[in-house]
């Protein structure tokens, strides 16, 4: 005869838990997962957003630098032009957010017309950019001056409107300033979008 020796009650409850969810438990874990996802997606999409204006923005800090430089280091008579483009190759005098060029005023490179340093292509839609005064090209000279020698100030936007706009400034000297606060100007004043 084989006496059968009963589960410990420990082992009973050990399997029972291995067995899976309970209707509760699962719940519980969706509605917290909803919310969580509530307060993240929202920010995330914010975040994205001001990092594509972000880098929007240092594309033209580097095409303003990029002129700046190769005009002073090439020392070209008529220096480089940052010019807006919707072909990417001449300067089409296009609102500022359809792309725009480095052009220098001879070709650096040898013979012919002169070809674009540097091309960027069309902001993302809902984005503009304008630049005061009205302008759609800035040349800079040998010395690295602007001509003609007046300030040039660039409102960037997005669909979210004036309070997340970015401005930078291009001084007669040539030298691109940005404000640090973002729906500001340099001089702390609030921005307004078209």
């Amino acid at each position: 005869m084989t006496l059968v020796t009963p589960m410990p009650y420990a082992l009973i409850e050990h399997r029972r838990y291995l067995a899976g969810f309970t209707l509760v438990e699962l719940m519980i874990t969706v509605l917290v997962l909803s919310i969580l996802l509530g307060l993240a997606v929202p920010a995330f999409r914010s975040f994205l957003q001001n990092d594509q204006q972000w880098v929007q923005q240092n594309n033209l800090v580097l095409s303003l630098n990029t002129a700046r430089s190769e005009a002073i280091k090439n020392d070209l008579p008529g220096g480089v032009q940052v010019c807006s483009s919707t072909d990417g190759a001449t300067c089409t005098g296009t609102p500022w957010e359809q792309g725009w060029i480095v052009l220098p005023s001879v070709n650096v490179f040898g013979v012919g017309a002169p070809k674009p340093i540097q091309t960027v292509g069309a902001l993302p839609t809902g984005t503009t950019l304008r630049a005061t005064p009205n302008n759609t090209t800035l040349s800079f000279l040998s010395n690295g001056a602007l001509t003609p020698a007046a300030a040039v100030a660039f409102k960037m936007c997005d669909v979210r409107g004036a309070a997340f706009a970015r401005y930078l400034q291009v001084t007669p000297m040539g030298r691109v300033v940005a404000a640090q606060t973002v729906g500001q100007d340099l001089n702390n004043v609030a921005l307004t979008c078209p």
